[in-house]
This record gives structure tokens, sequence and C-alpha cells, in this order.
């Protein structure tokens, strides 16, 4: 195995990402650039919005460049990631306070060190669940999809790497043997948790106001969320997916 040529190959990947599957890319790359610009002005309380928020970013960036380059599992590892941050950034909203609140996000041991905690993360779900159940459902269902097909090792996503025997020979690949229908349904799911993601926080920012949006935001939620809402009937008129509905879709 060369690293070195598989990096090369990688880079070849997504500069052709385009070519190959063009309105999915675009759209995916239109959904990760507006979650990098939605936001106009912040409150200096925004603090630990912004630390989720930039975790949010990055793994929707991540997500993005594993399904142009053919890693379905470690594309669905982002989204996972991806929608947790949304989860926490959505609680750092309303839990705003630098000193009051930091408890609220993990525990804090005898030397200072913060330390998360799962009792945590359900009280966290909980707030949420009461004050916010649609936006988090949609994050839970989300999770809960990813966590079904690829959190863990199974013989399905084992296949990704094979293709069989080749010349009485096993032969592997680093790269998945996708098809172009796997490589548009990652980019559609990449987008479509950024419009879920954005849309939390819209609905919590309105009751606590921590900080502004950019003017077009809600124009451009609506272009997102329309073509989002295209691409799928594009999907689904694939005879290999139309048996499948996305479950974890931002209607």
């Amino acid at each position: 195995m060369n690293v070195a040529e598989i990096s090369k190959s990688e880079n070849e990947l997504v500069q052709n990402a385009k070519l190959m599957n063009e309105e999915f890319f675009l759209h995916a790359e239109y959904a990760v650039d507006f979650a990098h610009s939605f936001i106009k002005k912040v409150d200096p309380n925004s603090f630990y919005f912004l630390l989720f928020l930039s975790s949010f970013q990055k793994h929707i960036i991540l997500a993005f460049l594993s399904a142009v380059r053919f890693h379905h599992i470690q594309t669905n590892f982002n989204l996972r990631f991806a929608s947790e941050a949304a989860a926490w950034g959505s609680f750092a909203i309303g839990k705003n306070d630098p000193e009051k609140d930091k408890e609220k996000f993990a525990l804090i041991d005898e030397d200072g060190m913060m330390n998360p905690n799962d009792d945590l993360k359900k009280k966290m779900y909980k707030w949420l669940d009461e004050k916010y159940p649609d936006g988090s459902a949609s994050l839970k269902q989300y999770k809960g999809q990813t966590n079904a097909l690829s959190s863990h090792a199974n013989i399905v996503d084992a296949h990704r790497t094979s293709s069989g025997l080749v010349d009485g020979k096993f032969k592997t690949q680093f790269f998945d043997c996708s098809e172009d229908r796997h490589i548009k349904t990652d980019l559609w799911a990449t987008a479509n948790l950024v419009m879920g993601a954005l849309d939390l926080f819209y609905g919590v920012n309105k009751d606590f106001n921590i900080f502004e949006f950019q003017e077009d935001f809600l124009e451009k939620m609506k272009i997102l969320k329309t073509e989002n809402d295209r691409l799928k009937e594009v999907m689904l008129s694939d005879p290999h997916l139309s048996k499948h509905k996305p479950k974890h879709d931002k209607k």
C-alpha cells in the first residue's frame, strides 16, 4: 500500500466529483458553505454554542469529502458526530452562561478538567425533547439511522471494499465499490442534516437571541429545502432506492 498514491487518488476524486454527480455535488457544496456563513453577529455569551458549531461545521465538511472520496462508512461517522454536535449546539444556545452553565456540558474534576458524561447528554436531549420536540426528534432519528447502518462493523459494509474473486484470487481495495446512487445519497444526506440543524438553531435562537442571522438566511433555507426535496425525488426514482425512502430527512 502506497499512502502517497492513495492521497493522490483521493485528491483526484475530489477534483472530479462535480463532473460525476453535478447536481448532488452542488447541492451539498451549497449546504456546506451555508453552514459556515449563516451567522452575522454573535453575543459574547455564545461561547459554548460556537464551540459546538465549529465541531458541527468540521464534520459536515468531512462528511462531504468522505462521500466524494468513496468512503461511505466514514461519511456516516461524520454525519453522526455532526448531528450530536448540532444537538449540543442547540442546547448551548439556551444554556449560554459561560460560568453558571459550564457543568451542564461536562463534569469538572478536582483538577479542574472537564469530563463529558452520559447523564449530562441525557439531560441535554431531555431539554431539547421538551422545548423543541420536532427538531430534537429529527436529529435523534438521524443519529439512530446512522447508528443502525454503519456505526459498527457488519457484513453489508464489509462488502464495500471487496470485489470478490477475480481470476481465482480474492480482491480487495481501499476505496468503496461505490455506485453513483450511493454517493448521491450521501451528498443529499449531508445537505439534509445541514438543513435540519440550522432550522433547529433558528428555532432555539428565537427564544434566546444570542446571535444574529444573515439577512438572507430564510431565503437560503428555502432554496436549500426546495432543492433537497427535488433531489430526494430524483433519488427515489432510482428502482434500487424507490422502496427505501430516507428515514431521517428534514421535511
